[in-house]
């Protein structure tokens, strides 16, 4: 009997121990949208979930048709990027400990990159990947939490777009096909210090 008492007496201690370790520790705190700016796309980091932003893709894939004898060239291949960026400004370094985007469409590819110089004219050169060779997915609106832990200026997010299939055009002399790529469409981007 005294053998569970004084069990159970180690496990309230150390329940009591970590319960305020945790709770002094200071938790996130969301950078306000009044510091944040994005050129590009302003909703993005707006503060409103009520509002969305569209990522175009402004390339398309075109498909030659094996079909046509005087094509030399068979296969796929993508005109332009298959990606949009969005570039988010904070007004000065800050220490960044994570970010979360709330997305709306299914997202397969994202990365995001990490800059302590300021944009010039529409460019920073001083990118630093946050997590390599790392894919990040969402599907069905799920947030997506990307931990940085590092002082920022410039956030890079890159997402890669999907086909969309649904909107493909046809040359009618050479028989090769244009699919454009979906938009990405996000709610909010949001920075935690």
């Amino acid at each position: 009997m005294l053998r569970r008492i004084y069990f159970f007496g180690i496990c309230v201690a150390i329940m009591g121990v970590w319960l305020f370790t945790t709770s002094c520790a200071p938790l996130p705190k969301r950078i306000d949208a009044t510091h944040l700016s994005c050129k590009a796309y302003p909703k993005l980091v707006d503060g409103d979930l009520a509002t969305n932003s569209f990522l175009k893709v402004k390339s398309f894939v075109e498909k030659d048709n094996t079909a046509y004898k005087h094509s030399l060239r068979y296969g796929d291949w993508v005109e332009g990027k298959h990606k949009t960026e969005a570039l988010i400004q904070l007004d000065a370094i800050t220490p960044v400990a994570y970010i979360q985007i709330h997305p709306i469409s299914n997202i397969y590819r994202l990365s995001v990159d990490t800059s302590t110089a300021e944009i010039a004219n529409e460019k920073s050169h001083h990118f630093e990947p946050v997590r390599s060779h790392k894919i990040v997915r969402s599907e069905n609106g799920e947030v997506i939490r990307i931990d940085i832990d590092r002082p920022v200026q410039v956030l890079r997010v890159s997402i890669y777009a999907n086909r969309d299939l649904a909107h493909t055009t046809r040359e009618p002399l050479t028989q090769k096909t244009k699919v454009t790529f979906n938009d990405i469409v996000i709610q909010e981007i949001r920075v935690y210090q």
